[in-house]
């Protein structure tokens, strides 16, 4: 390993704590394979929102398929009626492509606060034996949160109306969305490792993630974690996460209209994250205008910092855990200076 990366690694496991660390740098072209700790690659760690990233390709092979359209209206599949309080538009008027492009105007009930300022998050850690059905969760979002815009009228990232999608698909297919996942996503593909952990957890579990931080709580073992609905609540592995996003840019997952349709770029997300369909872009100039010459990646995070990136330019493949909520910001810290570390020794 490049002695200026290895000390960066080192550098950024001291500042860790409790909370576990695990990255992969890949690219078959360019002979790089960067694997910090050691041995840690084939560890399993909750994935968070990356999952929005299989979800949509998964929707999106059914597209090819012929089994629906993106056009399609949600209520041609949900209930109206669980549909009742969730959008400032008719329901008819949700498409499946509004919900993966996050432009329906729901609000986020992950997000979201409740009526006496009690935040969702912490409602999850505080009752850590509460359960969260699809159900219970729409009632959350239909009595404590508000819509906010009209359909199409602005971009807002949210796992409420992305949940829809998964439920779709369950109609359409006839089974839960873990077993489809698994059937024709994980296990076709040889994402051996890689499951959905809100419904096997623990007991169907062949080996027990890396802990799980909200904030600095451990939320491993909670029951209300299965509120990750709308993510699929995969866990996965460095060198899964590899071999997917390998397969998905080489094509063998999704044709390129799909994959170009995944970047065309919707809104923002934060400053220097875009969103597209299921997929985010990330550009390094707007987090500091000295990165103008980075290149832009593509991929997805999580809210417990975890990553999964590709840069296209260069044929390198990033994937990370940083193991908490709170440490978000370390790892785009440490995502950017690992980038700048490549491009000053030369590597790209």
């Amino acid at each position: 390993m490049n002695q200026a990366i290895e000390k960066l690694l080192q550098k950024t496991e001291s500042k860790q704590g409790i909370f576990p660390l695990q990255v992969l740098v890949f690219s078959e072209s360019k002979g790089i394979k960067i694997e910090y700790p050691q041995k840690s690659a084939d560890k399993l760690f909750h994935i968070a929102s990356v999952g929005k990233l299989i979800s949509t390709v998964y929707c999106l092979r059914l597209v090819e398929q012929g089994l629906l359209n993106l056009d399609d209206s949600i209520t041609k599949y949900i209930d109206p009626e669980l549909l009742e309080g969730l959008f400032k538009s008719i329901p008819e008027k949700i498409t499946i492509k509004d919900c993966l492009t996050h432009r329906t105007g729901a609000a986020d009930y992950f997000e979201g606060k409740d009526k006496d300022g009690v935040k969702f998050i912490d409602l999850v850690i505080k009752q850590p034996d509460q359960e969260w059905s699809r159900s219970r969760i729409y009632e959350f979002v239909r009595t404590q949160l508000k819509p906010v815009a009209e359909c199409g009228e602005k971009f807002n990232y949210g796992d409420t109306a992305f949940m829809l999608v998964l439920m779709v698909i369950e109609k359409i297919k006839g089974k839960p969305i873990h077993l489809l996942l698994e059937e024709e996503m994980f296990k076709p593909f040889g994402l051996n490792d890689t499951q959905s952990m809100i419904y096997l957890y623990p007991s169907g579990l062949s080996k027990y993630p890396e802990s799980i931080y909200l904030g600095k709580t451990d939320a491993k073992s909670f029951k209300s974690l299965n509120c990750d609905q709308a993510d699929g609540g995969i866990v996965s592995t460095p060198n899964d996460l590899l071999k997917f996003q390998t397969l998905l840019h080489s094509g063998k997952l999704i044709n390129d209209y799909h994959l170009n349709l995944m970047q065309e770029w919707q809104g923002v997300f934060r400053a220097g994250i875009h969103y597209g369909m299921g997929m985010m872009q990330i550009r390094f100039e707007e987090f500091f205008f000295l990165m103008r010459n980075f290149p832009r990646l593509i991929g997805h995070i999580g809210i417990l910092a975890t990553h999964c990136f590709y840069d296209s330019e260069n044929d390198i493949h990033f994937i990370m855990n940083f193991g908490s909520s709170d440490k978000m910001t370390q790892s785009f810290v440490f995502l950017s200076n690992l980038v700048g570390t490549l491009k000053k020794e030369k590597i790209i």
